[in-house]
C-alpha cells in the first residue's frame, strides 16, 4: 500500500512540475511579442516642437520600447546635415523638415512616414532697418539655413512681389547664429523658423515685422515635415520600420489630444534644454496629425497629393531640374501596415 501510494505521489508531482513547465512556456510565448532585446536605433532630429515632438513622446511614453526598439536622440541643426549622415551611416532615421526634401526627391532618402505639416516657419525683418513689407526686402541681407523649409518660405515671400533671391543678399546661417545676427542688426532680415522666431520677437519686441509664414501660403500648399531612412536601410529593415512607425503612429495620436500638448512640450524642452515656457509657445507651430489621418490620406491618394505639391514647388524654385514619381520615394506600405498594427 505504502509502495503505490509513493508511486502515485510521484505521479502526481511528475504532473504538477509538467503543469508548471506547460504554464511557465505558454507565459513565454506571450511575452515573446515583447522581445527580450532591444533593438537600438539613432535618430535624428531638429531642436524644435515640429521635429522632436513625436520622438520624444515615443520615448517617454513607452512606445518604442514596446515595439522592441532603444532610441538613441541625436540633436542636428537643419535635415540637409541629418541625411548627410544617414548616408554616412551613422544615422539610421531622420525627422526632416519641408525643405530637406528636394533630398529625397533625389533619390537620397525614403519617407517612412509623413509627421505633421508645419506652421513654424518665419520672414522677419527689422524695421530700423526700413524693412516694413516684403518689397522693403530689396537689397537687403538675410540669414537664413539653405536647403530649409525657411528657405522655401523666403522664395514664396520674394516671388509674391517680383523677386528672387537674385535681387536681395542670402547669407548662410543655422538658426542661432540667425537669431544673434538679427538681434545685434548683423543682418536686415532673417528665414528662421520656432522656437528661433519667438526668440526674435522677445529680444526685439516692436522693432521686428513678420513679413510672411506658412499661414501665408496655406492656400497654395502644405509643407510637410517627415521621418526618413535611405534606400538602402528602407529595404534591409522592413519588418523594424514598421515597428517603429507603430510606435511613432502612438506618440503622434497622443500628441493630437489638445489636453496632452502642453505635457508633449515640456517633455521636448527637457530634451533640448530649453526654458518650457518658450517652447509652450510653440504649442501651435504645427497641424498635429493623428494615424488615422496618415492612413486615411494615404488611401485616398491625399498624401501623394501633399508630396506632388511639395515637388511641384520645388522645381517651380529651381532646387529639383524636374519632377520625378513620388512613388520612387514615399514608403505607403510602411504606413498602412504600421496602422493595421496598431488597430488589429
Amino acid at each position: 500500500m505504502k509502495k503505490f501510494l509513493g508511486i502515485a505521489l510521484s505521479i502526481v508531482l511528475a504532473t504538477g512540475l509538467l503543469a508548471g513547465c506547460s504554464t511557465g512556456n505558454a507565459g513565454s510565448s506571450t511575452s515573446s511579442s515583447q522581445p527580450e532585446k532591444l533593438t537600438k536605433m539613432r535618430v535624428a532630429y531638429m531642436p524644435n516642437m515640429g521635429s522632436a515632438s513625436t520622438l520624444v513622446t515615443a520615448i517617454k511614453m513607452g512606445y518604442f520600447k514596446q515595439e522592441g526598439i532603444d532610441v538613441e536622440l541625436v540633436q542636428f541643426a537643419k535635415g540637409p546635415d541629418e541625411i548627410a549622415a544617414m548616408g554616412s551611416g551613422n544615422i539610421d532615421v531622420s525627422q526632416i523638415g519641408h525643405g530637406a526634401h528636394t533630398l529625397a526627391a533625389k533619390g537620397q532618402a525614403n519617407i517612412i512616414t509623413i509627421d505633421d505639416t508645419s506652421l513654424a516657419d518665419a520672414v522677419m525683418g527689422n524695421k530700423d532697418k526700413g524693412i516694413n513689407t516684403i518689397s522693403d526686402l530689396k537689397g537687403k541681407t538675410i540669414g537664413t539655413s539653405l536647403g530649409t523649409s525657411s528657405q522655401v518660405i523666403l522664395d514664396l515671400a520674394l516671388a509674391s512681389v517680383g523677386m528672387t533671391e537674385k535681387d536681395v543678399k542670402v547669407v548662410q546661417m543655422d538658426p542661432s547664429a540667425a537669431v544673434t545676427a538679427m538681434v545685434t542688426g548683423n543682418v536686415d532680415a532673417v528665414a528662421i523658423w520656432s522656437p528661433s522666431t519667438i526668440t526674435v520677437k522677445q529680444k526685439m519686441g516692436d522693432k521686428v515685422v513678420t513679413l510672411a509664414d506658412n499661414n501665408t501660403y496655406k492656400d497654395q500648399m502644405q509643407f510637410p515635415s517627415s521621418f526618413v531612412v535611405t534606400p538602402t536601410y528602407a529595404s534591409k529593415n522592413k519588418d523594424l520600420l514598421i515597428h517603429f512607425t507603430s510606435a511613432l503612429f502612438k506618440a503622434m495620436d497622443y500628441r493630437s489630444k489638445p489636453e496632452n500638448i502642453k505635457t508633449v512640450a515640456d517633455w521636448v524642452a527637457a530634451q533640448i534644454k530649453q526654458d518650457p515656457a518658450l517652447i509652450e509657445l510653440g504649442e501651435g507651430e504645427g497641424n498635429w496629425l493623428t494615424s488615422k489621418y496618415v492612413y486615411d490620406s494615404v488611401k485616398d491618394g491625399t498624401l501623394k497629393k501633399i508630396y506632388e505639391n511639395q515637388q511641384a514647388l520645388f522645381v517651380t524654385n529651381k532646387q529639383l531640374p524636374a519632377a520625378v514619381n513620388v512613388d520612387n520615394y514615399v514608403l505607403y506600405d510602411n504606413m498602412k501596415a504600421a496602422y493595421e498594427a496598431n488597430n488589429k
